[in-house]
């Protein structure tokens, strides 16, 4: 299946275009304020051809912050619309543990915890089997509740790992499918000012 995925759910913004589970063309930018700016040059570094059309478009819909999940939701979107071709939500914790699995970043058939910074000092985390099942999460907690919660289990928390887009069609891929919403596990930083009576 030919899939193209976005993600910007981290500082990492990326965008790839997998056939059958072999990338064909990828692009990356690691700027936390720089999606709006990134995606579209990303997009058009790609290889695409107009005889090859991806048959799924793929997001990362989060955990992560609003500017960010926004950005790369709505990107893909607009190419769902223009193109015609139906668009689905990965988890971007789902697209992590692939990435760990992938680089062999635990032992084969560990149960882990893959974590990304949500700021604050906490983590967006969730655990996963060996074959990157989710067994628990999505949630966001202080780093030390995580850390802790590792080594109570006695195992390993990976974190730091950006999910890439290569990884969010491999999820889809194999059927890790969500509604194309972004995945908030807080309130935003910016809220609407209270009304001012003059």
């Amino acid at each position: 299946m030919k899939i193209l995925a976005v993600d910007t759910s981290t500082a990492l913004s990326s965008i790839a275009l997998v056939d059958s589970g072999t990338a064909i063309s990828m692009a990356s930018h690691n700027d936390a304020r720089g999606h709006v700016e990134a995606i579209g040059s990303l997009f058009t570094q790609l290889s695409l051809d107009s005889h090859y059309l991806p048959e799924l478009i793929a997001c990362g819909i989060g955990p992560g912050p609003f500017t960010g999940l926004r950005v790369g939701i709505a990107f893909a979107q607009g190419l769902s619309a223009a193109w015609s071709v139906p668009v689905t939500g990965v988890c971007s914790l789902d697209a992590a543990a692939n990435l760990i699995i992938r680089e062999t970043l635990v032992a084969p058939g560990s149960e882990f915890i893959a974590a990304t910074d949500a700021r604050r000092k906490e983590y967006y985390w969730a655990r996963f089997d060996g074959r990157g099942n989710r067994l628990s999460g999505p949630r966001v907690e202080s780093i030390q509740t995580v850390t802790s919660l590792a080594a109570d289990l006695s195992i390993p928390l990976i974190s730091g790992v950006l999910p890439h887009a290569i990884d969010i069609a491999a999820r889809a891929e194999r059927g890790d499918r969500h509604e194309v919403s972004p995945m908030y596990l807080r309130e935003a930083d910016a809220q609407p000012s209270a009304p001012v009576s003059l």
